[in-house]
């Protein structure tokens, strides 16, 4: 029958419309699932190649640790919170045999320690005897130093099980191999993001049912209109025949047909500008590496896209032609309807219109629908990164860094601008699995960081040992953990686990509600950044600064001798996170030298400036904020001035030795007097002079031109004590060094000494037993801490005698916070946010991009529906325009009822919308990479929509009417009938 090709198949304007739009809905979708998908498989690719399949599980409380024993194939560590000497800390029990590990190629054995021993790094002295103790359980044992552990944290003490074996174990902690995905991995990091991955990809196929809404709508208006405009055909056709089965079946193929054609469109666009996205970045130089194929999954999503799309056209072409197929006859005579006899709503009698119908307000509120579900979504993103690029706020990170997650900044930096006033946060962020859900972890200083992220503690106390934990309010609902919980993680991005209690829970914002808050030293265990490092440092408060300041500080200037020339050696050392260079002006005595200082990120170097060898004498020397005297000879060699070493407090008749050395070296042939007796000092600066009487005395030295005095006191309750000599390694450190303070203890008498030495200094309290034969020395040292720019004193203290002090400056001048700026990667907003930056090039436009890519779907789809409701007043509209009417006057009425039928439809839309993510939300098919996609509804984002859907209806309206009016108003007079086909039949277009 010619009539079912010519119904079928003829194409017209409005056809073109509705396969346009559809086939920018299956673009969309199509992209999305490619990369999405493509994404997934490649996590899962590096997660089978660099991933581990252990899996970290904890066993509360049995009974005792006898009944913690499992399969030789497994670790199973026992836990016990006991304290040692009354300090309260974890002990862990390994069993004898316990079995290694071999994580990505990396074997990893677990101490062993002797029986009735208690290891640990950093604890009570080797060899003392501490008291091991629960509540109802104690016992003797003996510390044992060990080394750091990739796995056991640090600070946990080491014993074997059965030193442990009387004690109620508090837990159990099992490494095993799994089969399938861990749930809670050893190493976390990337099953972190094959689970993530995994949510998009759901939330992939929650979008597949959205744009089958649309293009259900697109369609069944388009055949809805069709079949509207060929009634009179429909009419005759079943006159002659007909039946109105065939009639459903043709219009029926014809929405298929439709959906079909747009289906293969929007699938060769989709994938083109897919590969023209990514051979853009790989143009840019943007690392990628995803793989376009069709691989299962990829068919899988897009075959379930194909089917949704292929039945939602079917539906639509069957709803759309039946009503009008199965009409009597004599209801088929007429062709669409005037102005004021069309179908009305039974909201027409409260919202009276002048033109249009209220037909267009079910497929509008659909569309409508649509677009604000993604809206919503959005506005969740938004909401969630939001936070972390807060106005104000700035990001310190590596400059060469990929990523926040691959930089490594030092901790010292964050210290030394809280010095300068700048509001801080040093942060370690971690990627964690627990129990198959997947979370973000973040290491921080909780005081500094709710500075900055403004969170507020509703339940429980802040954080005061490492291994306490907050966690956000969305976390704690998605995992149902608590405070008082208890939980075991694996390491993020090297092997490890740490067992965190949760002491507090917060409320944040946006993301902030779906992080655990652990401290520093716990990030720093389950990562790759290092004692002293953190990721990035979020800043508030500091300012831009002058991007061409230098990081490079001079920290010290010496009068030297290189190669046989004479000149001035100049350190420098670069604060910053970026190679840097700076030119200096070196003064020595009247003459001046410019040199150009080039430095390394945060290393230090040394640069020659050769000079005239001046005149013997005393010089001034200057190189920046280094300004000293320097003492030359004839032949321009550095005179160092004389040191003499002497007990301060002597007993009556002590006959200590007496030193004298020169820049370290002794000096021989000295005159040493005191109270008129002269010694001479031998080959090794020392000579020995006796004090018979009490009484203060001064000691002199003597040696060419040089004198050095010194005073000591003679009394008969002396003790006899080392003479110790304190000093400072580098003398000058910076922000990023820790600095090693030396005591050199000498025994000056003829017996041995037993005595201890203690050594203060800012965050370190060090105190060693030592003992010296006669003349013997020794040395202990002590590293100290990185501290910011300032002043700070080290104290050396040998039994109760008065300490020695040392007093020495950290470098790190008032530029550091305006140098930076410019140094490395400086970017306002928080670490995630930067990441999502450099991950998609500009958060921003992407959203921009995705919203308007809906709007546009959303317009066709809604100019669809609205051709529909004014072809069914085109007769209207003729006549207005043959009886003079213009063309801004029907648009007026046009857009006059389009107001009315849009806000009903906005509003409806949104309730919808906002009804259909509720629902999703509760179920969890909402979270993404652990973080809920909770959309916020303020009056502002409510009217925004709102408006954002009236304006859409208005564009579209506008639209449809367009194209009526662009017509001759006599072919609006005119109805359409069926094309005759070439050589077939007599049916006639009136």
């Amino acid at each position: 029958m010619g009539y079912r090709r010519a119904l079928s198949f003829s194409w017209e304007t409005r056809d073109t419309l509705a396969v346009l739009v559809i086939a920018l809905t299956v673009s969309f979708l199509v992209g999305a699932a490619i990369l999405g998908v493509s994404l997934g498989q490649q996590t899962t690719t590096i997660s089978d190649e660099f991933g581990t399949s252990y899996h970290v599980e904890r066993v509360d409380s049995p009974s005792s640790v006898a009944d913690a024993s499992g399969s030789d194939s497994d670790v199973r560590l026992v836990l016990v919170g006991a304290t040692v000497d009354g300090t309260p800390a974890t002990v862990v029990g390994v069993p004898p045999g316990v079995s290694e590990l071999t994580v990505r190629g990396q074997t990893i054995d677990f101490p062993r320690p002797d029986p009735g021993t208690l290891a640990v790094v950093g604890g009570p002295p080797a060899g003392e005897t501490v008291s091991l103790a629960t509540d109802e359980t104690a016992t003797s044992v003996t510390v044992t130093d060990r080394s750091g552990h990739q796995v056991l944290r640090d600070g946990w003490y080491l014993t074997r099980a059965e030193t442990v074996s009387a004690f109620e174990a508090t837990e159990v902690v099992t490494i095993e191999r799994t089969d399938g995905a861990p749930a809670t991995p050893l190493l976390s990091a990337l099953q972190f993001f094959v689970r993530g991955t995994d949510q998009l990809v759901r939330l992939l196929q929650l979008a597949t049912l959205a744009s089958g809404i649309l293009v259900g709508v697109t369609t069944y208006s388009v055949i809805r209109l069709t079949v509207k405009e060929r009634r009179p055909d429909i009419a005759v056709l079943r006159s002659t025949g007909a039946t109105p089965r065939q009639i459903v079946g043709v219009y029926t193929l014809r929405a298929i047909t439709l959906a079909a054609v747009g289906l293969a469109l929007g699938y060769s666009i989709g994938v083109i500008l897919v590969r023209a996205v990514l051979n853009a970045a790989v143009y840019a130089g943007l690392p990628t590496s995803l793989a376009l194929a069709l691989t299962p999954p990829v068919i899988q999503l897009l075959g379930l896209a194909t089917a949704v799309l292929l039945v939602a056209g079917v539906v639509a072409g069957l709803t759309a032609s039946y009503p009008e197929a199965t009409k009597p006859l004599d209801r088929l005579s007429s062709s669409g309807q005037s102005a004021d006899d069309q179908s009305r709503s039974p909201l027409a009698g409260l919202f009276e219109t002048r033109l249009l119908g209220w037909e267009a307000t079910v497929p509008t509120v659909a569309t409508l629908s649509v677009f604000m579900g993604v809206v919503l979504l959005l506005s969740a993103v938004i909401g969630a990164v939001g936070p972390l690029s807060g106005v104000g706020q700035q990001t310190i990170t590596e400059p060469d860094a990929p990523h926040p997650i691959a930089s490594n900044v030092p901790e010292s930096y964050a210290s030394a601008l809280r010095s300068q006033g700048v509001a801080v946060s040093p942060e370690i962020l971690l990627f964690e699995v627990y129990r198959n859900t997947p979370f973000v972890a973040r290491g921080v200083n909780y005081s500094a960081y709710e500075s900055l992220a403004h969170t507020a503690l509703t339940t429980g106390r802040e954080p005061t040992g490492d291994d306490e934990a907050l966690i956000g309010a969305s976390l704690a609902e998605a995992t149902g953990l608590g405070v008082g919980d208890t939980l075991v993680l694996g390491g993020s991005t090297t092997p490890g686990i740490t067992r965190i209690e949760i002491v507090g829970r917060f409320a944040g914002t946006g993301v902030q509600d779906d992080q655990l808050l652990v401290s520093l030293d716990t990030a720093r265990h389950l990562t790759t950044t290092g004692r002293d490092g953190v990721q990035f440092i979020r800043t508030s408060g500091l300012a831009s600064g002058d991007a061409n300041a230098s990081t490079i500080v001079v920290t010290d200037a010496t009068v030297t001798r290189r190669d046989g020339s004479f000149g001035v050696a100049v350190e420098a050392t670069n604060l910053g996170l970026s190679d840097a260079s700076r030119s200096v002006s070196v003064t020595l005595g009247d003459a001046t030298a410019k040199t150009a200082l080039s430095v390394p990120s945060r290393r230090s170097k040394t640069t020659f400036v050769a000079f005239e060898t001046p005149p013997a004498g005393t010089v001034s020397l200057s190189v920046a904020d280094v300004t000293k005297s320097v003492t030359v000879d004839e032949r321009g060699r550095v005179v160092e001035s004389l040191g003499v070493s002497v007990p301060a407090s002597i007993p009556v008749g002590g006959a200590p030795r007496i030193s004298v050395s020169r820049g370290g070296e002794p000096v021989a042939n000295a005159t040493v007097s005191v109270d008129g007796q002269r010694r001479t000092t031998d080959a090794s600066g020392t000579a020995r002079v006796r004090f018979n009487e009490t009484g203060t005395y001064v000691v002199s030295a003597r040696a060419g031109s040089q004198q050095r005095n010194t005073t000591v006191t003679v009394s008969e309750d002396a003790t006899r004590r080392p003479v110790q000599t304190l000093s400072l390694s580098p003398q000058t450190p910076t922000l990023f060094t820790s600095p090693t303070v030396t005591a050199r203890l000498t025994n000056p008498w003829t017996q041995r000494l037993n005595t201890t030495v203690t050594i203060r200094g800012p965050g370190t309290d060090v105190e060693r037993a030592v003992s010296l034969a006669p003349g013997g020395s020794r040395r202990v040292s002590a590293t100290l801490p990185q501290r910011p720019a300032g002043e700070y004193t080290v104290s050396s203290q040998v039994g109760a005698s008065e300490p020695a002090t040392l007093t020495y400056r950290v470098r790190g001048d008032e530029r550091l916070a305006t140098a930076l700026a410019g140094s490395g990667r400086y970017t306002s907003g928080g670490g995630i946010a930067q990441a999502i930056q450099l991950v998609f090039g500009n958060l921003e436009v992407l959203l921009a991009a995705v919203v308007a890519l809906v709007s546009l779907m959303t317009v066709g789809s809604t100019t669809a529906a609205f051709t529909r409701s004014t072809y069914g007043v085109r007769k209207t509209i003729g006549v207005y325009r043959a009886t003079g009417a213009r063309r801004t006057d029907i648009l007026r009425l046009v857009l006059f009822d389009t107001l009315k039928v849009g806000l009903v439809a906005s509003a409806a839309a949104f309730v919808i919308a906002t009804a259909a993510v509720t629902a999703l939300l509760s179920v969890g098919e909402l979270r993404v990479f652990g973080v809920a996609l909770t959309p916020a509804f303020s009056p502002g984002v409510i009217a925004g929509m709102v408006l954002a859907g009236l304006g859409l209806a208005v564009a579209s309206a506008c639209l449809a009417t367009g194209y009526l009016l662009l017509q001759d108003p006599a072919a609006l007079l005119v109805d359409r009938h069926i094309p005759t086909p070439e050589g077939e039949g007599s049916i006639t277009n009136e």
